[in-house]
């Protein structure tokens, strides 16, 4: 039996603090409920591998580069419907166990199931492979193993998934289309410049006149590319190599999500985004009851964006001191005041996780119709910039004969 001190919530605004004992971090944090207060933050012998653990992964689910999105999502959704319906957990793992066809994740359930036959939780198996499973996956299967309600846990946890699965697949569908007329229209575009063009303008070479303005620039520009393309390609190639080092510094990736979040237009876009995912994230967690300071360090590690993650640092320091959710909000560049308003009902409510979620809802309906804009937009503008592109060929290569034809008249 371990001691553990606690930081709590009573009522909206008093903090009380106090020593329980318990045989682990999860029985303190039971024993803290049970007095009627809301945890913000439980120290004791096992905080240290909590923090650890904690460490871990870069999204809301980090998958190892051996096993696709879709069988961790299949995995959740599986094992919710089975533990719903009355299943134990580990004749449930032995059942998908049966079912799962890819390599790599069959033998990851193997070894879960291994876990939980000897007796361990199933968030203690699931803990056992971070790399496949993240801090949020695993807080919320023991938030749910605490609660004793492990079923609505995992059925929450699948719906999570499922609709941030369905987000980033939207996002990703709306920009094939623009993406393949950019591909297609551009290597058009350099077949022009550096093969055709090339071979019609010998017909110019008997002429004796000077030619036109706007074909001098477009042939200049055609025996440019013809003679140096393989340098436009290496420079592109070592300036994507330099970006890539950049971006995997700690200050290379917050200078570049800097500029991220100043660019017009993209900026209030992925403000939209992250902020929406913080809000789904942070709400799932305390709804499943994990303690407030642990729900916003997973939410730290699992945000893309390092200005939001280095702010979150901060908003977590002055929760583990006391500080409200919302008032600690306030004080970040990267919220608006919509977003604490919103915070601050919940926390007045005795519900954060709701606030959130109708947080979560408004940034998400706000970042969908932007994509739906800009989808709609991307695609004529780039169909006028590639008849431009074309229609100045044309008109290049059309000016010198029509001024043959006028001096043969």
């Amino acid at each position: 039996m371990s001691q553990f001190t606690y930081k709590a919530k009573k009522g909206p605004g008093e903090l009380v603090h106090g020593r329980v004992d318990a045989e682990s971090l999860d029985g303190a944090i039971a024993k803290v409920l049970a007095l009627g207060y809301t945890p913000v933050d439980v120290k004791g012998k096992e905080r240290k591998n909590t923090r650890h653990a904690l460490k871990g992964g870069g999204h809301v689910i980090s998958f190892g580069s051996r096993i696709p999105f879709s069988e961790i999502l299949t995995f959740t959704r599986q094992i919710s419907d089975l533990v719903d319906a009355g299943v134990p957990v580990l004749r449930a793992l032995g059942i998908i166990k049966k079912q799962v066809k890819h390599p790599s994740f069959h033998s990851l359930v193997e070894k879960m199931y291994v876990v939980v036959e000897d007796g361990g939780a199933l968030s203690a198996a699931l803990a056992q492979f971070p790399e496949t499973f993240s801090p949020f996956y695993v807080n919320i299967v023991k938030s749910g193993e605490i609660g004793g309600n492990l079923d609505v846990a995992l059925s929450r946890l699948a719906d999570f998934i499922e609709k941030d699965y369905e987000s980033r697949a939207q996002v990703k569908a709306s920009l094939i289309y623009p993406a393949l007329i950019f591909v297609v229209g551009g290597l058009t575009i350099f077949v022009l410049f550096t093969w055709v063009i090339p071979r019609i303008t010998v017909i110019f070479d008997d002429i004796g006149q000077t030619l036109p303005m706007i074909t001098r620039v477009l042939l200049g520009m055609s025996d440019f590319l013809a003679r140096f393309w393989w340098v436009l390609i290496i420079s592109a190639s070592l300036m994507g190599i330099y970006f890539q080092r950049l971006w995997n510094t700690e200050q290379g990736r917050l200078w570049i999500d800097s500029i991220k979040l100043k660019t017009p237009l993209l900026g209030d876009f992925i403000r939209d985004v992250d902020a929406g995912r913080f809000a789904r994230t942070l709400g799932t967690l305390l709804e499943n009851g994990v303690v407030i300071v642990t729900a916003l360090e997973a939410v730290e590690r699992i945000m893309e964006n390092a200005v939001l993650s280095q702010e979150l640092q901060e908003i977590t320091r002055e929760v583990a001191n006391g500080k409200g959710l919302a008032s600690a909000v306030n004080g970040s560049h990267f919220f608006s005041d919509i977003d604490v308003n919103m915070i601050m009902v919940g926390e007045e409510s005795g519900q954060v996780y709701k606030g959130l979620y109708k947080l979560a809802s408004y940034h998400e309906n706000q970042s969908q119709r932007f994509m739906k804009t800009m989808t709609s937009m991307i695609e004529p503008v780039l169909i006028l910039v590639l008849g431009a592109v074309v229609g100045f060929v044309v008109v290049g290569m059309l000016m010198p004969i029509f001024r043959m034809n006028l001096m043969i008249q």
